[in-house]
């Protein structure tokens, strides 16, 4: 650990790729495909600017492939594997669809420092470590919310365990909305960015395991471990017409993790929020949330509940 904080010292940027052992060539398109292995890089997280979208150098990817890849593989700490498109900008090249539920599983934070490593067919090994140096407990236990994620594991654990959570609950939801746009999503993105207010908030984009299966709400740990008691306790939560709800604050038993449980699946129906919505929650007393929905689509099309679609079809 000493090794890395002396590289995050001598970084005059938050990332860097190690070198190969052979000269480098200039050009992306130039590149062998049978350079020398393993090739890593690293990145330290900087919030919130890594929120959005992350940076993977040409030198990087000049060693791995010939062609400039679509969709990255990263295998978190877990074994689980998030897909992440890549997209040209201005600047360089950066995963960003996919990369924001990558960060929220992980529970990805400030100073966290990660390291890619290339492991085959496009996929990358990521390790994450804390500001303690350490690797992060909690990125072991990562959520699982995007619906096509696979394991490395024949198990699919974190998945069984989503699906038994959705079916203890009452089903899972199913949307009706139209397909959205990532323009929407960004639109929706800005207009969240915008919100001020003088007491503590958080902001959270919505996915799969927030609002149609697991109904849990992750909390990340910048906020709730500055804001809220390192304990579970029961909280109020008031909508956007001022309805208030009680739901629970949980957090695990070695501090690490901390959401919202019982009470957050009924509210998140009620107020019809989906996938890629975004939310903030501002804490306007002690025990007292105030919740602010960005919609991406702003018109309201009613979720669904699956077991209704499905003894609708046994009638038929």
């Amino acid at each position: 650990m000493v090794y890395m904080k002396s590289i995050e010292n001598r970084a005059t940027t938050e990332d860097m790729v190690r070198p190969r052992r052979s000269e480098m060539g200039s050009s992306l398109h130039s590149a062998s495909v049978t350079h020398v292995r393993p090739v890593e890089f690293f990145k330290i997280f900087l919030s919130p600017k890594s929120f959005y979208k992350m940076k993977v150098q040409v030198e990087f990817l000049a060693q791995i492939t010939c062609e400039i890849p679509g969709i990255f593989s990263l295998c978190g700490p877990s074994g689980k594997v998030w897909r992440v498109r890549l997209l040209k900008m201005d600047d360089g090249y950066y995963c960003e669809e996919g990369w924001q539920d990558f960060v929220i599983d992980n529970y990805m934070s400030n100073g966290d420092f990660c390291v890619f490593k290339y492991v085959d067919k496009l996929c990358l090994r990521v390790q994450i470590f804390g500001r303690n140096a350490c690797e992060k407990e909690s990125a072991f236990q990562a959520n699982f919310s995007q619906p096509c994620t696979t394991n490395f594991s024949a198990s699919r654990k974190g998945e069984k365990a989503v699906k038994n959570q959705s079916e203890r609950l009452g089903g899972r939801f199913i949307s009706q909305r139209r397909d959205i746009t990532y323009e929407e999503e960004m639109m929706a993105l800005d207009a969240a960015g915008e919100f001020v207010s003088k007491k503590p908030y958080t902001m959270i984009t919505m996915r799969v395991s927030h609002v149609y299966t697991g109904f849990c709400l992750p909390l990340p740990s910048s906020f709730w471990k500055v804001h809220l008691p390192h304990c579970s306790q029961g909280m109020t939560l008031r909508d956007p017409r001022r309805k208030r709800w009680d739901v629970r604050f949980y957090v695990n038993q070695n501090r690490q993790i901390a959401q919202l449980t019982e009470g957050w699946r009924k509210i998140s129906f009620t107020n019809n929020i989906e996938a890629s919505d975004v939310c903030i929650l501002e804490l306007v007393k002690p025990k007292e949330f105030k919740l602010h929905i960005f919609r991406v689509v702003e018109e309201i099309t009613p979720l669904r509940r699956e077991r209704d679609i499905r003894n609708n079809a046994d009638c038929d």
